[in-house]
């Protein structure tokens, strides 16, 4: 599928501001793969696409990962909304057409981010968190500079603010983020011996 075809087919998916975002996070990781060596094209299409189920009514996101046979966590059962980015990888290979695994996993993974991401999964990752139409969240200045200076430093950053904020809104916080969390710190601690 061409980019044109993916933008009617997001365009028809999201509201306007999560179109806006998605486009964001497409121009984003386009330049984060420019500085960092990842392929631009790949970074493009996960960033295009990473958000296209994010606006399925929650109670139907439990509904379709079921039916689909996606593996549903017991914060994703909690809080459905996490599913967004397993049925994106899912709506991307199946209506648009996406076969690389890569790109399917780093839309898998926007949210959470997971132990050991390869170079277009930090990408998008961060991208999703950095992205120009962001509304200005604490230290995003700091971390928008480490995405094209340091990107583990950023993603160690940007989920330790995530985790914080979410253990102040005492929601629902997927275990994965906090293992993500804990790899990479223990990966700079590793780094300093």
């Amino acid at each position: 599928m061409e980019r044109e075809d993916m933008l009617l087919y997001i365009k028809k998916k999201l509201t306007p501001k999560r179109y806006v975002h998605s486009i964001g996070v497409e121009y984003t990781a386009a330049n984060m793969a420019f500085i960092h060596g990842e392929d631009v094209q790949r970074a493009r299409i996960a960033g295009l696409l990473h958000d296209c189920a994010k606006c399925i009514p929650v109670d139907e996101k439990l509904k379709k990962a079921e039916k689909f046979g996606l593996p549903v966590s017991e914060s994703e059962r909690a809080n459905p909304d996490l599913l967004h980015g397993k049925l994106g990888a899912y709506y991307a290979e199946m209506k648009c057409g996406v076969k690389d695994e890569g790109i399917l996993s780093a839309i898998t993974y926007h949210t959470t981010g997971k132990p050991g991401m390869d170079l277009l999964e930090k990408i998008i990752f961060v991208a999703d968190y950095i992205e120009p139409n962001r509304k200005m969240i604490r230290d995003l200045p700091e971390i928008r500079r480490e995405a094209f200076l340091d990107l583990d430093k950023c993603i160690r950053h940007i989920l330790h603010n995530t985790l914080e904020y979410l253990n102040e809104k005492d929601t629902v916080i997927d275990s994965l983020t906090q293992e993500t969390y804990d790899f990479y710190l223990k990966e700079a601690a590793d780094d300093q011996h």
